[in-house]
């Protein structure tokens, strides 16, 4: 165990800063990085802005500069191996997609604070509330103990708790929550619905393993205004943070853009709103006076190189998430060709394999990073699946067992759902090899509850 951890160790010190950087970016999503390229901005003065009037002007006169980029990535040695995919740059004109629109809504945090200034909070309390507010996390939950506040801000527990107790009290309900039964039990109205309150603060455990008969006896209550109740529940949002109502999905800006143009497919990325960057001219010119002190100097030049390294970078990134794409859509040619989501087998080492790069660096391309494609939305990991062989000795991708074991669960009896071994039985009647552990599995990561936990009241 030692041995192999020294080993681990010892390949992790091998990376250099730059490899680092390029991990780091690597598993990014555009979004997030437009975030770190402000920051990147703020930290490094020897990073700056491409201006495009600038940029035209640079071009014409610093045309070795030019071509030298454009080298860098060659967009048409990308699909050498297929004359069915073309890859295009983006245009600097307007596009058709609603994706590229960002606005910057009002965050939880601004919403919180506004209702405070609303309600005249104390400047000592407002100094709490912000400690607070900068320590719930984005499920809109306040995990953390409030005597860690309290010694921070050298004030009492008691007001730190006062000041939490005021925060409970605003929208959206139940933030703040340190669990989620205090979450559930702040957005029920006790007096409107007081046997889904008594439910959440007297037999939490019991509704949470489905142990209806119990909470009806202790509660005294009939098994129909127990259903009642727990419809009630299912109403809460459990995650007030997200700032949107309960059911409501959240809004996805893809990093990928692909769509059918004639008989070929073209590859996009949605970054027509991300910073061109480059290095400040004006920092390269004083590295070149021989008036600028030792340290001065040096700062600059750590500050230049680091600015470089991020450029590369970001280019390497686009690189690689365009490479891995196009080897995702020639290797699934059935899904592409008929145009809706099938998948064929197919593993991070296969594109690992096919552009001979690391397994690592494909799963952090492919990880939070989303395509738009003409039939809907998908993660990219979405395209790699195991694959399952049938009882005929057919190869399916585990996509297609996932599938129908959630159409078996859909189609159960609520009353009396199946268990994994009744599902292996039913796979097994349509031809599929799959041992209870793996259909276990699968539910597992498809965020599918055991069959005890599945079980609903229903109307007799």
């Amino acid at each position: 165990m030692a041995s192999g951890s020294k080993q681990i160790q010892s390949q992790i010190q091998k990376l250099s800063p730059q490899q680092i950087l390029q991990a780091n970016i690597m598993q990014l999503t555009n979004s997030l990085l437009e975030q770190r390229i402000v920051k990147e901005l703020e930290d490094n003065p020897t990073l700056e802005i491409v201006d495009p009037i600038d940029g035209n002007d640079e071009n014409q006169d610093n045309t070795d500069n030019s071509q030298e980029s454009e080298s860098e990535f060659d967009w048409d040695e990308l699909d050498s191996d297929s004359d069915r995919f073309e890859f295009v740059k983006p245009s600097t004109e307007s596009t058709d997609f609603i994706f590229t629109n960002h606005t910057t809504p009002k965050t939880l945090n601004d919403r919180i604070k506004d209702q405070l200034i609303d309600i005249n909070i104390s400047e000592e309390y407002m100094n709490i509330a912000n400690e607070i507010i900068g320590n719930i996390d984005d499920d809109g939950y306040f995990k953390i103990e409030p005597i860690l506040i309290a010694d921070k801000l050298g004030v009492s527990e008691l007001e730190v708790n006062s000041v939490l107790d005021i925060i409970k009290s605003l929208d959206p309900k139940g933030i703040a929550s340190k669990d989620l039964k205090e979450c559930i039990s702040l957005q029920i109205n006790e007096q409107k619905y007081p046997l889904a309150y008594n439910i959440i603060q007297n037999c939490y455990e019991d509704f949470i393993s489905k142990r209806y008969e119990k909470i009806c006896k202790q509660l005294n209550c009939s098994m129909i205004d127990l259903k009642n109740s727990i419809e009630i529940i299912k109403k809460i949002n459990p995650k007030p943070g997200d700032g949107l109502p309960a059911g409501e999905n959240d809004f996805i800006i893809p990093d990928i853009i692909i769509e059918k143009r004639d008989n070929d497919w073209v590859i996009l990325m949605n970054d027509q709103s991300m910073y061109e960057l480059r290095v400040s001219k004006e920092y390269s010119k004083m590295l070149d006076s021989k008036s600028l002190d030792k340290a001065a100097r040096k700062f600059i030049k750590n500050k230049t190189e680091s600015a470089n390294w991020f450029i590369d970078a970001i280019k390497h990134r686009k690189r690689t998430i365009l490479e891995i794409m196009n080897v995702i859509i020639q290797k699934q040619k059935v899904m592409f060709r008929e145009e809706k989501f099938e998948l064929s087998p197919m593993i991070l080492k296969d594109i690992a394999d096919e552009l001979n790069i690391d397994i690592s660096t494909v799963s952090r391309a492919s990880n939070g990073k989303y395509v738009q494609l003409p039939w809907g939305i998908f993660e990219i990991r979405d395209f790699f699946s195991e694959s399952i062989k049938t009882k005929s000795g057919k190869e399916v991708s585990n996509t297609v067992v996932k599938n129908r074991i959630k159409d078996i669960i859909s189609n159960e009896d609520k009353s009396n759902p199946y268990d994994d071994q009744s599902i292996v039985s039913i796979l097994e009647k349509e031809d599929y090899i799959v041992a209870r552990r793996t259909v276990s599995k699968y539910r597992s990561l498809m965020g599918i509850a055991k069959s005890k936990l599945r079980r609903e009241i229903t109307d007799e």
